[in-house]
């Protein structure tokens, strides 16, 4: 049987912003699930109309995987309804039936969402892949378009946009197929069982780049350049370097050195920015411009992606531990950076082509044989102090028995409890005055949110239980401030 000092777990001293990029574990949330009821579709009329959305997606069993809570947790995340439903009650709500459009079949082969975090920033993601056919008489499909769409918007707390962002992919593919003339040039015609089966279309699609003998030498500006190989010619000639990186971190990877070369003594050899390019080629390998460097592209087996290996992803929970250790010694500033991005080595990235999209390939070790997120070991409860009319006034909190804390005004604490039997008690005394104490037991499920205020008298504090939205909102907030002010010293 632990102790209650055993039980508990928090950092003394610490401005716990810094640890709220996320805690040890990945908790296994409920499904978190959401719906477009809400949403709008600004499509232009056009001579088309689609009537029926099958959904083709290898995985059907999620969008994809948010982060929930101050621990951003790994949570797997759907429609209220299957995909089908959903989207077809979005396009028929906000697009009503036109006298004289014609039928289209909409072929789903990927719609997902994802949430891309970092140090001081987040960004939510929504890809889609998909083909529209006309049914023709004879009960075969004539492919209209294939489409691949991504959107991408950051801002404090990013799962509120997934239902927008999917709803923008949506619409601009439904633009496109809006443009297409009622005579369209498409040639391709599918059989019912291939078009039911999701056969041809985009899942056959091959870009110029792929079928190419050889990849053009020059510059992509954009992501159609690279798919066309159709890249700008240098003003001037170029070099590509593979150099062996030798750092703990980068080991077994080569760094990608672009450079002008020499022409005259006025013009030197000098690095090729990646300023505004999308990639480039030296006429025989392929590199993508990501986060001001360049990396190598290798074909995937599926034929619809490449891979890279690229910058260290970072990772939440490692960061909160490197975080917790080395803010222990003292060394706040060192703490932020060491902890930015989690493992040490580099990792796996895929370009999707039929979008551009560029996502981090999943650590497997952080999901079940499912591809859900493990179960959790502890409960996360975040306590935080609000700027109260006392603020000057010092405040002390005690967990589980363990020595008191201080906690200043716009600070939180996260602490970490493991026994799902046990109660935990935290008490928080203003000053030298009577201390505020409260038991109960936390959730394993979600992070449990205490608000602590201080009288302006100095008086007993509350400590008060607050909803999990609320919680996590006032808390971010307190984080993205003093991540920011971390991040200046």
């Amino acid at each position: 049987m632990h102790s209650a000092l055993a039980r508990v777990s928090f950092f003394a001293g610490l401005p716990a912003a810094l640890l709220l990029t996320a805690l040890p574990g990945h908790a296994q949330a409920p499904l978190y699930r959401f719906d477009l009821r809400a949403e709008k579709l600004d499509v232009p009329a056009g001579p088309w109309q689609v009537t029926r959305v099958l959904d083709l997606r290898a995985d059907r069993r999620q969008l994809g995987s948010i982060h929930r809570g101050l621990g951003n947790q790994l949570v797997p995340a759907t429609f209220t309804q299957p995909l089908a439903a959903e989207v077809q009650q979005l396009i028929t709500g906000q697009l009503p039936a036109r006298a004289g459009a014609r039928p289209v079949v909409l072929r789903v082969f990927a719609l997902s969402i994802g949430e891309d975090l970092r140090p001081t920033s987040e960004h939510g993601e929504a890809e889609l892949v998909a083909d529209f056919l006309e049914p023709l008489p004879d009960s075969t499909f004539r492919m209209l378009l294939s489409v691949g769409e991504i959107t991408r918007r950051g801002g404090l707390d990013v799962t509120n946009f997934h239902p927008t962002n999917i709803a923008i992919v949506l619409q601009q593919a439904l633009r496109q197929l809006a443009a297409l003339p009622a005579a369209p040039s498409a040639t391709e015609v599918l059989s019912r069982a291939d078009a039911l089966a999701g056969r041809g279309g985009a899942a056959a699609r091959r870009f110029a780049v792929q079928t190419a003998a050889a990849p053009k030498r020059g510059f992509y500006h954009s992501l159609q350049e690279f798919l066309d190989n159709a890249p700008t010619e240098p003003t001037q000639p170029f070099l590509v370097t593979h150099v062996p990186r030798t750092g703990k971190r980068w080991a077994g990877s080569d760094e990608i050195q672009v450079s002008y070369l020499y022409l005259d003594a006025a013009h030197p050899a000098r690095p090729v920015p990646t300023g505004d390019l999308w990639g480039l080629s030296d006429g025989q390998e392929l590199f993508i411009a990501y986060r001001n460097r360049f990396y190598q592209l290798l074909a995937a087996p599926d034929g619809r992606s490449y891979t890279f290996v690229g910058p260290p992803v970072f990772n939440p929970q490692v960061a909160a531990g490197r975080a917790a250790a080395t803010i222990g010694g003292g060394l706040i500033g060192a703490a932020l950076a060491g902890a930015a991005y989690g493992p040490d080595l580099m990792g796996p990235y895929e370009l999707h082509l039929a979008s551009g999209r560029v996502l981090p390939v999943q650590d497997a070790s952080q999901t079940d044989a499912d591809g859900f997120a493990k179960a959790p070991a502890t409960a996360q409860v975040y306590v935080y102090r609000a700027a109260d009319a006392a603020r000057r006034i010092p405040l002390t909190l005690r967990a589980g028995g363990q020595t008191a804390t201080d906690l200043p005004a716009r600070y939180f604490l996260p602490l970490i409890w493991d026994d799902q039997r046990a109660e935990l008690q935290i008490c928080v005394q203003a000053g030298a005055g009577a201390e505020a104490c409260q038991s109960f037991r936390p959730s394993f499920e979600q992070p449990t949110y205490l608000e602590c205020t201080v009288p302006a008298d100095g008086g007993a504090p509350v400590l008060r239980p607050v909803s999990a939205k609320e919680g996590a909102l006032a808390v971010r907030r307190m984080q993205s401030v003093l991540t920011a002010d971390a991040s200046d010293k």
